[in-house]
């Protein structure tokens, strides 16, 4: 092969290349973008970008996809959640009203992973449904009674009996956490348009 012609192969090859590395970063910066801008009036923004971003080469500018992942990343919180306080009711320092309240506990957590589930298959099933308003209506208030089970779950700690300080903030942590997400999830399911 003749220097030129190789010279001007290893050229153009080259230049494609560059050319094809700056539309995936293009491309990468507009589905950024596009999370960060959906999840900029969500009820917690950074909990909201920060549990989403990692998604968007998923999500790309896809409004009903990006409910799916926030609900997905809800129920992998809730699932955390529920790990969380599974451990803390096997501890053997807690006493029997503490061990009564994380029972009741885990009750809420899994009631609401099982709303959270319904929610999801609600959402998913919207680009096949018929009446997609009400499909979205049902993720509405599955995910609204999933924020409700996580907030009794902090009710059992509000009584007057005194629970050890370490495993209520841990719980508390966990539960404020999953809150948040869970309300970004619904935040941005009442923003769908269809």
């Amino acid at each position: 092969m003749e220097p030129k012609l190789l010279i001007t192969l290893l050229l153009t090859t080259l230049l494609s290349s560059l050319v094809s590395s700056s539309t995936t970063i293009t491309q990468q910066n507009k589905y950024s973008t596009f999370v960060k801008t959906s999840c900029s009036s969500a009820t917690y923004p950074a909990a909201c970008v920060k549990s989403l971003l990692p998604y968007a080469s998923t999500v790309k500018t896809n409004p009903l996809r990006l409910a799916t992942v926030a609900l997905s990343t809800t129920l992998k919180s809730a699932n955390a959640t529920l790990s969380t306080i599974t451990q803390l009711s096997k501890t053997k320092q807690i006493t029997k009203w503490e061990a009564a309240v994380l029972k009741d506990c885990i009750g809420d957590i899994k009631d609401s992973m099982d709303e959270i589930k319904s929610s999801i298959k609600q959402i998913s099933g919207i680009p096949k449904s018929v009446d997609k308003r009400f499909a979205i209506s049902n993720a509405q208030t599955w995910t609204s009674a999933a924020i409700t089970d996580q907030n009794s779950c902090l009710d059992g700690f509000s009584d007057r009996k005194v629970m050890n300080p370490a495993i209520k903030q841990k719980i508390r942590n966990s539960i404020v956490n999953l809150a948040r997400v869970s309300s970004n999830a619904l935040y941005l399911i009442n923003h769908l348009s269809v």
